[in-house]
């Protein structure tokens, strides 16, 4: 004979994403997905004026159009499974 007993589970889930340049939120689609948009994590290490800090951003489209176009060399285009790599 088997015997249940109830367990509660929390999830944590992303429910929304604000861009950390303009402060908007990147939206979603009509079937509650996120609009695409890049996020930016780094755990800076010695010599740097972060050391030990881990930073993560967000960037909506605009925002990151907008920064990459002020690179003196752009980012590179990869083939898709490259990008994943």
């Amino acid at each position: 004979m088997k015997l249940y007993s109830e367990k509660t589970v929390v999830a944590h889930e992303v429910s929304d994403v604000r861009c950390n340049a303009c402060g908007h939120d990147v939206g979603k689609d009509a079937s509650g997905y996120l609009y695409d948009h890049i996020s930016l994590s780094k755990l800076w290490g010695y010599h740097s004026p972060y050391d030990g800090e881990a930073h993560a951003i967000d960037l909506c489209v605009d925002c990151y159009q907008s920064w990459i176009g002020d690179f003196e060399i752009p980012p590179q285009r990869a083939e898709e499974e490259l990008a994943y790599a």
